[in-house]
């Protein structure tokens, strides 16, 4: 039973946990729409800074990359003061994330140095 409550509940969703260097930096949350061709909407919050929402709708390209750049779009260009050990990590994940150039976020950011895991 509570088996199939969890699966209901999180049907729609995935969520990911971004690491840089042994630690956690970031996560990513995707929800999907229920008929798949409505709006997928992403999620990212890289530790510090503040929570970001992106989205992508229509259908035929990859629609969790596209919100995962428009929801990057929306980060700030540079960490608050006093996180300067993560400054250079920071600016990769926002250009990759950003670039929405054809190449899966996830397959991206692991190209970049990062470290992917998939949560739900």
């Amino acid at each position: 039973m509570i088996y199939d409550q969890h699966r209901a509940a999180f049907s729609n969703v995935s969520a990911y946990v971004v690491m840089h260097a042994g630690e956690r930096v970031a996560t990513v949350a995707i929800k999907y729409p229920r008929d798949g061709a409505g709006r997928l909407y992403s999620y990212v919050h890289w530790l510090g800074v503040p929570m970001v929402r992106g989205f992508a709708g229509g259908g035929g390209y990859d629609k969790r990359s596209a919100a995962c750049a428009s929801a990057a779009r929306k980060l700030p260009e540079h960490l608050p003061e006093g996180y300067d050990a993560a400054a250079d990590a920071y600016r990769r994940f926002v250009d990759v994330m950003r670039a929405d150039g054809g190449l899966d976020w996830n397959t991206a950011l692991t190209g970049a140095g990062f470290t992917v895991f998939q949560a739900v």
